[in-house]
């Protein structure tokens, strides 16, 4: 089944690299940080390497950030499907590692000993914490493409939970034979079917609302174990 794991993962690899995908397109969601209140639908957000002005029907919180889908307008930005970015792909931005890795436990403590931030320290110890508890990770660090995964194998499947920069978050199950995924942006469900028909498996992807973390970085460590 890890195969099948594999497989997913390179879907969900090839869908971010689609020739013209810019920080600023409006069929994906996108990451930006909210700046400034001008007016109760009007804000001043960082988009890409911009400050640019959108307006929002949703109410915005002053200094946080959101995956969204943002539209071009004639005289400003309008943006929807308003989620909280994650706080995992925050904590990936600041790792200094530019790779893709599998992470098994020795590559873990190889990198926990050899950390050269906090920031890296606390990343790398959570992973192990996450590892005690049977839930791996795997992360890609590029420039231009950042994403994590996290899964656990059980009787007959894997589970999974990813983010992506430009996919946002995504949860499913893998058998054998079929696999399950779910992502809150109907964009991205458009997106991910024109890639199903590449491996040998068979693929559903559905809308859902809420997608869960499996394992929730803290910011303090406790019970590490090796």
């Amino acid at each position: 089944m890890l195969s099948n794991l594999f497989k997913i993962g390179k879907i969900l690899n090839e869908a971010t690299r689609l020739e013209g995908i810019k920080e600023f397109n409006s069929q994906i969601p996108i990451k930006i940080e909210v700046l400034k209140e001008i007016n109760p639908i009007t804000y001043k957000i960082i988009l890409g390497r911009k400050e640019v002005e959108t307006k929002s029907s949703i109410p915005l919180e002053v200094g946080k950030k959101y995956f969204a889908i943002v539209k071009e307008k004639k005289r400003y930005l309008e943006i929807s499907n308003l989620k909280e970015y994650p706080k995992l792909l925050e904590k990936l931005e600041k790792v200094s590692i530019n790779k893709s890795l599998n992470l098994d436990k020795d590559k873990i403590i190889h990198h926990l000993t050899n950390a050269k931030t906090k920031d890296e320290f606390l990343f790398f110890a959570n992973i192990l914490i996450a590892l005690q508890k049977e839930i791996h990770h795997l992360f890609i660090n590029e420039k231009n493409n950042k994403a994590i995964m996290q899964y656990k194998l059980e009787k007959n499947k894997i589970k999974f939970y990813a983010c992506y920069k430009f996919l946002g978050e995504l949860e499913g199950v893998i058998s054998l034979k079929k696999a399950l995924i779910f992502t809150p942006y109907e964009n991205i469900v458009s997106l991910l079917k024109r890639y199903l028909d590449e491996i040998d498996l068979e693929v559903e992807v559905k809308l859902k609302e809420n997608i869960q973390q499996m394992f929730e970085f803290k910011n303090t460590l406790f019970d590490i174990k090796v």
